[in-house]
């Protein structure tokens, strides 16, 4: 779950505190005493780098719509009051920010800022320098500690006490930052780079898996592609389209692609740069945040079969929404019909238990899509 401060600018307060104190007092009453000046100079460079990649990543704008933006044909048309303009694909209004947000991962406490198209090489630069830090300082602590440990029948006069209290304070604070940020690095490494997604596209993912399992999905992918590409609606498909919700043993994956995966290499480009700046702490994404590159599976062919049309819907592929009445063909019983605020077939699902909206739905990790910042009443 997020965390949320009564005072906005705690969030900033609190790690630069941690480092200050962690960094500086470990480097005057530990390494100091015991590292080369080599090896002293790297873990100030390294602590150097942490405070620059952080205050990029606070100051940068994650970058916002340019004005009079238009949607690409066969996209999504969505339309932020707030702003008086059109959102790009993978855009979200901050509640916070009070801004569209160009490919929005989420609303940052610690940075007081939404981490996006534009910062977001600064904010994974700034995980990996103090992982790189707090992995460089752990290994010489612990090697004092043990040090300490296999020599604590000597006289007590040899150790200085200001760095037995720095290595009892500084160890499990460096550790515990340590793992956090790790987890942090990890998830955002698996989502955005080895598949693609920002964390509320993940999110995305998981609602949309989760209606495809309820039977909830397909109908509206199907509700969308003739709302698209009014062009292939026809008695043949309709027909096919009944077939398909007949038919049984469907894979997730076989109706539902995510676009914006393009192999990791592609991906890390996209999101960091080129490799030559992805440790440069100026270096910055590649595009312009409000049209994205998409794989082949994405691609329109009006030749393919109906579930191939559906991967080819834009992201996410069911736009949200989960109330529209319609019919797939007038002469046809397969009927869309709204019960308990969500879509469902006729004589096929029913709702015992009603299900949450796409402002409502959390994951597994109890996230809704406020949880990442994001204004839901400017979601349409």
């Amino acid at each position: 779950m997020p965390v949320k401060f009564k005072w906005p600018w705690m969030g900033i307060a609190i790690p630069c505190v941690l480092i200050s104190f962690i960094g500086y007092l470990s480097h005057y009453y530990i390494l100091r005493q015991h590292l080369s000046l080599i090896k002293q100079c790297y873990f100030e460079f390294s602590l150097t780098m942490i405070w620059v990649s952080y205050y990029m990543a606070i100051i940068i704008n994650p970058g916002k719509p340019g004005k009079n933006f238009k949607p690409l044909p066969h996209e999504w048309r969505n339309f932020c009051k707030k702003c008086n303009n059109y959102k790009p694909e993978r855009s979200h209004h901050c509640k916070t920010c009070n801004q569209c947000v160009l490919m929005m991962d989420h609303h940052c406490p610690w940075t007081m800022n939404c981490i996006g198209f534009n910062n977001f090489p600064h904010f994974m630069r700034f995980l990996l320098w103090i992982m790189a830090t707090t992995g460089f300082l752990l290994f010489y602590q612990i090697k004092r500690i043990i040090y300490m440990w296999n020599n604590r029948n000597l006289p007590s006069y040899l150790f200085e006490r200001s760095e037995v209290i720095a290595l009892f304070v500084c160890t499990p604070l460096n550790l515990f930052i340590l793992l956090t940020i790790t987890l942090l690095f990890c998830r955002c490494l698996f989502n955005q780079i080895i598949n693609g997604k920002t964390q509320i596209e993940d999110w995305e993912m998981d609602r949309l898996e989760n209606r495809f399992y309820l039977k909830k999905l397909l109908p509206q992918l199907i509700l969308n592609l003739w709302e698209l590409y009014p062009e292939l609606k026809s008695a043949k498909h309709d027909e096919e389209a009944e077939r398909l919700i007949e038919k049984k043993g469907i894979r997730y994956d076989s109706i539902v692609n995510f676009p914006y995966d393009l192999g990791i290499f592609k991906n890390i480009t996209a999101l960091v740069g080129q490799p030559l700046y992805w440790l440069w702490p100026f270096g910055g994404p590649s595009g312009n945040g409000m049209n994205f590159e998409k794989n082949e599976i994405a691609l329109f062919d009006p030749d393919s079969s109906l579930p191939v049309f559906t991967l080819a819907l834009p992201w996410p592929p069911d736009k949200g929404r989960h109330n529209n009445s319609k019919t797939l063909n007038t002469d046809s019983n397969v009927e869309f019909i709204t019960t308990d605020g969500e879509q469902v077939v006729r004589n096929r699902t029913h709702a015992k238990n009603p299900i949450l909206s796409r402002e409502e739905w959390f994951n597994e990790w109890g996230e809704n899509l406020e949880d990442f910042g994001v204004d839901v009443e400017m979601e349409n």
